[in-house]
């Protein structure tokens, strides 16, 4: 038994088996269910034996049918057989049956000779009239290269038939003499004269096969389709009869045929198309590689026009996608589907592209062309999946090879290496002006003192972002704006190591300073405030461009590059109140000593005040100059408080206090005059106090001391004493009495974390 039909019964018992064992699960199954399932089981045999019955009766009835009509097939195989067999004898003893038959065969083959000649003669005579014909046409098509051609099959039909003509009677002409020979090729010169002006016409139109379809001239797109797929059957036929010729099929067909057969198969003139073969035209494989010239030479073309203009190059070849799009809506259903000539299209025109792009990175590249050729070729893979719905794995190779990121870290490389030449000659040329000082600075509408090179560096800032926001919103704008900052730190840094150098010379007083660092400290500071503000301005720009994950990367580093020209302004402004600290103090120095006593010292302050301020006020912004005002009022507050105990001072009572009170009635109307006059007296407050404690009565020193103390618990105990030893109207002994109880109260009510005041600033030494 087959092994097939023992699993089959294996398999059908086992399935009988589990089928029981589900209908009787319970001992009581077999009392109560086995009739009713025996039952059930007959009746669903008797239904498959009933089903089975049929399908086989149908079986049997059409195996019958099939043994009938393969019985009738051999009956009439048999008859086809012997009725070829009596035409076959038929055929052989014809010519003894016919009287006169080799007389008969001769005559046709004459006749047939005669018939042929004669249509050869009437061709002949209408030929030069059918090229004339056929030039005109031509012409007239050929006079308009974007045209509608509407000539152009006829003219094609009609070459093709003169071509048939010329190659049967070159063939009959083989066993001919020479002279006929050569006869027979300069009558048909101008037919090949012909032919090939109609060829170049035909690979015209198909370089401008796209520019038909966008003027409307589809139908001319569409006889040039019916040309080249007719010469295409022209060739396959002629290829196939070739191979044919070549196996000897013709030839005995040639030879064992009958009399009618033969004139028939001369008539059909089978040697025309076994020449054509020699010369196999491929109209469809030249109209493909014209199509690919013609894309080539555009490609070149747009190079060629633009090679010194890459931006415009780009652009130009923006328009290749709609080109595209023209060839998928309205060439691609003029053409056969096995053309797959939108393919075609796209494949030759990306190669082509690959080839420009290449050429255009070979060479040296600036930033912008860099980053343009990267966003491009982005838009481009963009643009043909959008709109075209060509994905980038179709589009081979690979634009740029894959080298995007070489590309854009040499980019980086190159705006690195830019921006610190400009640094450089931009910090040449401001530094030697601040340096010589030989002219004062620029000024402008306000009469503000500026310098130029902030304004050239955040242009170049700019200028920066600008083109890489057309390029990129993430990583690259990412790196671009790091490497601008890094110059901001590197403009900043030189600019505060010139400051600090200029000042040292100040200080050290050298023979080499030039007149004029105070006008030029104020323009640096007026410029660092205005480089803050336009920082400030590029940090809001940049929260527009920049990608979620960058943002704050980003805006935080240009605040830190906006901090740093903050520190230069402020570093400005402690040179300047240095400047002016250093002018007043030797006044400072005489204050409460015996020439204080003799000269208006305060006065000769003040006016030094007043001089500089001026210049201030008309030459710094309002916003430097606030500050300045603000940090030259608390330096001369602990240089005043520091004066009171000037080594040769000595506080004569009661004089010293009332020409203190006038000092303080001086000075502080000058700050008042330049800041809020209410502030201005309340920062004077300190003064006020310590004269207090001068003038007091020896026995209410205390109370004017706690007062003192309570608004500055920072004060020191030794500045006391020293301030009250000053005075002349103390005797040793009533100086320990107050300290002693100053301290005690100072011990009794001492406070913890006292927010520091002036007094933390001021030496004892």
């Amino acid at each position: 038994m087959d092994v097939t039909s023992v699993d089959f019964v294996a398999d059908a018992h086992e399935a009988a088996v589990l089928r029981i064992a589900d209908m009787l699960r319970h001992p009581d199954d077999l009392t109560n269910k086995l009739p009713l399932a025996r039952k059930k089981v007959a009746m669903e045999r008797a239904s498959i034996e009933a089903q089975l019955k049929t399908v086989m009766e149908a079986q049997l009835d059409g195996t019958q049918k099939g043994i009938d009509a393969l019985r009738f097939c051999r009956g009439e195989t048999a008859k086809v057989r012997a009725a070829l067999t009596h035409m076959d004898s038929l055929c052989g003893e014809s010519s003894n049956v016919i009287k006169n038959f080799a007389h008969i065969k001769r005559m046709s083959r004459t006749h047939q000779n005669f018939v042929a000649t004669k249509a050869m003669v009437e061709q002949f005579q209408l030929i030069n009239q059918q090229l004339a014909r056929i030039q005109t046409f031509l012409e007239e098509d050929s006079a308009k290269t974007v045209g509608p051609a509407e000539n152009l099959v006829f003219v094609h039909y009609q070459l093709q038939m003169l071509s048939k003509f010329r190659d049967a009677t070159l063939a009959r002409s083989r066993g001919c003499s020479t002279d006929v020979v050569n006869t027979l090729s300069i009558m048909f010169k101008k037919l090949e004269s012909l032919e090939y002006k109609f060829e170049n016409y035909l690979w015209i139109l198909s370089k401008v096969t796209v520019e038909l379809v966008r003027s409307g001239y589809s139908s001319t797109v569409v006889r040039l389709v019916k040309i080249i797929e007719a010469e295409e059957r022209a060739d396959e036929v002629s290829a196939m009869q070739e191979e044919l010729g070549s196996s000897g099929a013709l030839g005995s067909g040639s030879v064992s045929g009958s009399n009618h057969s033969l004139g028939r198969s001369e008539s059909r003139r089978p040697v025309n198309d076994r020449s054509r073969s020699n010369n196999v035209k491929g109209y469809r494989i030249k109209f493909f590689d014209v199509l690919r010239e013609s894309i080539q030479e555009e490609m070149r073309l747009m190079y060629d026009a633009n090679c010194r203009d890459p931006p415009a190059m780009l652009k130009a070849a923006d328009g290749i996608v709609d080109t595209l799009i023209v060839v998928s809506d309205d060439v691609k259903p003029l053409f056969p589907k096995r053309y797959n000539i939108f393919l075609f299209f796209v494949l030759e025109y990306h190669r082509a592209i690959y080839e420009m792009v290449n050429k255009l990175t070979e060479g040296d590249m600036d930033p912008a062309t860099i980053l343009q050729v990267i966003k491009w070729v982005r838009d481009y893979y963009a643009s043909m999946s959008a709109r075209l719905d060509v994905s980038e794995d179709m589009l081979e190779p690979r634009l740029l090879d894959g080298r995007e990121e070489e590309l854009t870290l040499e980019y980086i490389k190159l705006v690195r290496s830019k921006l610190s030449e400009w640094l450089s000659n931009i910090l040449q040329s401001e530094t030697l002006d601040f340096l010589e000082r030989n002219d004062p600075p620029e000024m402008d509408g306000n009469g503000q003192y500026l310098l130029t090179g902030s304004v050239i560096v955040f242009q170049m800032f700019n200028q920066q972002l600008d083109v890489v926001a057309t390029s990129s919103r993430g990583q690259l704008l990412h790196d671009v704006v790091m490497e601008c900052c890094n110059t901001l730190e590197a403009f900043q840094a030189a600019w505060i190591k010139i400051l600090d150098s200029e000042f040292a010379k100040f200080t050290a007083k050298s023979a080499d300073l030039s007149e004029g660092l105070v006008e030029y400290i104020m323009a640096l500071a007026n410029d660092s405030l205005r480089s803050s503000e336009f920082s400030e301005t590029i940090s809001i720009r940049l929260e527009g461009m920049t990608e979620e994950s960058i943002r704050q990367t980003v805006t935080s580093r240009v605040r830190a590059a906006m901090d740093g020209f903050m520190r230069i302004t402020k570093r400005c402004q402690q040179i300047l109140v240095d400047i002016v600290m250093s002018d007043i103090q030797p006044a400072l120095a005489y204050l409460y000593c015996p020439q204080w006593y003799e000269q208006d010292v305060m006065r000769l302050i003040v006016g030094t005040f007043e001089d500089y301020g001026a210049d201030f006020q008309s030459h710094l912004s309002d916003y430097v100059y606030g500050k300045l005002m603000t940090e030259l009022l608390d330096r001369f507050l602990i240089a005043h408080v520091e004066a009171f105990k000037n080594k040769n001072a000595k506080f004569k009572i009661p004089a010293a206090p009332e020409r203190m009170r006038s000092d303080l009635d001086l000075v502080t109307a000058f700050f008042a005059a330049t800041k809020n006059a209410k502030r201005a007296r309340a920062s004077f407050d300190v003064i006020e106090k310590i004269i207090g404690l001068i003038e007091a009565n020896p026995r209410m020193v205390f109370l004017d001391f706690y007062a003192l103390w309570k608004a500055f618990p920072d004060v020191p105990l030794e500045f006391i004493e020293r301030v009250l030893g000053k005075r002349d109207d103390l005797e040793k002994a009533q100086l320990r009495e107050i300290m002693e109880s100053c301290r005690a109260k100072a011990k009794e009510e001492r406070q913890e974390n006292v927010p520091p005041s002036l007094f933390s600033k001021i030496s004892m030494k």
